[in-house]
């Protein structure tokens, strides 16, 4: 994935006197310009169903869950984990995750 990095600076030929070679804009520049367009938008993923290879990484999330005494857990709001995630330490009781309970 490539960011688009402009290669031609078209306005600096704006403040160059009339009739100055300099002052026209050539195809070769436009060339390179627009392939440079064209590779960084060719190498972006696309917004709808992005399709990304390689390894992606995250930050590491932190979760704190306070047992009650009679060894009940209460999330209120929906919490939303994807990917792989680990929980430490010992799980007991019933958990629900997707309509499926364990």
């Amino acid at each position: 994935m490539s960011n688009y990095t402009k290669t031609t600076n078209f306005l600096v030929k704006d403040g160059l006197a009339a009739g100055s070679p300099a002052k026209l804009i050539k195809g070769s520049e436009f060339d390179v310009e627009f392939n440079a367009i064209q590779t960084s938008i060719a190498t972006k993923a696309n917004l709808i169903s992005p399709a990304f290879t390689g390894s992606a990484s995250a930050q590491t999330l932190g979760v704190s869950v306070a047992l009650n005494s009679t060894g009940t857990t209460t999330l209120s709001g929906a919490t939303t984990l994807s990917g792989s995630t680990t929980l430490a330490g010992t799980l007991a009781g019933t958990f629900t995750i997707d309509g499926g309970t364990f």
